[in-house]
């Protein structure tokens, strides 16, 4: 989208974590920005991945630069802004992606480390990722923004998801909160919180019949994509949202009206 012949996100320096897999949520966000005239840090773990993805970007005619690495370890965060700043001048729109289900059972099979790593997991790369471009002149433009990726499981109540549903629920109330205190200066902070989702991570519950079984079960009849939810973020980061701040959007097909009704995940025997 443009307004007259100029793109949306024009002239703004964009970083999303987690951005390399394909199909995924980052690297449809990374794309789109790029393609709307953003320039763009991407992220990931795998140096085979990151450089597929630059390519890709660079092929096209966008502007990329690729930082390798976990958001588990602060020197990528620190990082991924030190490679914004550098490359292109600014840090000015985050995408916070970074998250995972590291353990799949029920309260009663879960101990102390799985419950904190899970927290740790789905809430601190993002924190530490806002802090530090925060300090570093996210909070310096105008019109900037981050948007959290968040999951519709705070709402649901499938026993094997407990883990992570407990750490987005913990990111939905960061989002919020940062929102608050960020809204201050200047910054806007929202999250958008996907269904089940056609990514690298569910391949094994979509591709056997492209979706169709899993979308049947939503409102809408149709199983959510990343692009999907790359559209709501880039709307939430845009300018068309200037007046949005501390928002958890679901993007699910309508899953969330379903309440603690199907999952995707299949319940853990009681």
């Amino acid at each position: 989208m443009t307004t007259g012949d100029v793109p949306r996100f024009a002239g703004k320096v964009a970083i999303v974590t987690g951005s390399t897999a394909d199909p995924s949520i980052g690297r449809s966000c990374a794309v789109r920005l790029a393609e709307e005239g953003a320039s763009v840090v991407i992220n990931g773990r795998s140096s085979e991945q990151l450089r597929a993805a630059e390519h890709q970007l660079r092929d096209a005619g966008l502007a990329v630069a690729g930082v390798v690495g976990s958001l588990d370890d602060d020197t990528t965060v620190t990082d991924l802004v030190d490679t914004a700043l550098d490359r292109f001048g600014s840090v000015d729109l985050i995408v916070n992606t970074v998250g995972g289900a590291p353990f799949p059972g029920p309260v009663w099979e879960m101990d102390r480390r799985s419950l904190i790593d899970t927290f740790s997991l789905n809430t601190w790369p993002t924190v530490a990722l806002v802090k530090e471009a925060m300090a570093r002149g996210l909070a310096d433009g105008d019109g900037n923004a981050v948007v959290n990726i968040s999951s519709g499981s705070p709402n649901k109540t499938t026993p094997s998801m407990i883990a992570y549903a407990a750490a987005k629920a913990a990111l939905n109330a960061l989002t919020r909160t940062m929102a608050a205190d960020a809204g201050r200066r200047g910054v806007r902070v929202n999250a958008v919180s996907p269904g089940l989702t056609r990514t690298t991570a569910t391949r094994d519950m979509w591709e056997a019949d492209g979706g169709v079984g899993a979308g049947s079960h939503l409102l809408l009849r149709r199983l959510t994509t990343a692009d999907d939810i790359a559209s709501a973020a880039l709307f939430l980061l845009s300018d068309d949202a200037r007046q949005i701040t501390g928002v958890v959007l679901d993007v699910d097909g309508g899953n969330h009206l379903q309440g603690g009704g199907w999952s995707p995940f299949a319940a853990a025997p009681q």
